[in-house]
């Protein structure tokens, strides 16, 4: 399984829970892409900026997305597509 980098800008649609988001659908370019399950979410610091790293999939495909706090931007940092096809 080879991640590729991406590091492109999406919109996410994401649910808050218990204080923590989690990220349930997102859209890149044209497309939406599901997301089943969040499998591992970390933090990290830029700065004062804090980070928050999801790693996400749905049945065929695995991405790691990420949310900045102080732009309250999301991105899609790499993909790896057709990972359990």
């Amino acid at each position: 399984m080879l991640y590729e980098p991406v590091r492109q800008p999406i919109d996410v649609f994401a649910v808050f829970r218990r204080g923590i988001a989690e990220p349930m659908t997102f859209k890149w370019g044209n497309r939406y892409y599901q997301v089943q399950k969040v499998d591992l979410m970390h933090t990290e610091h830029d700065g004062r900026e804090r980070i928050y790293y999801f790693s996400v999939s749905n049945a065929a495909s695995a991405y790691r997305i990420s949310f900045r706090s102080s732009s309250l931007t999301w991105t899609l940092e790499e993909k790896c597509e057709g990972a359990f096809a």
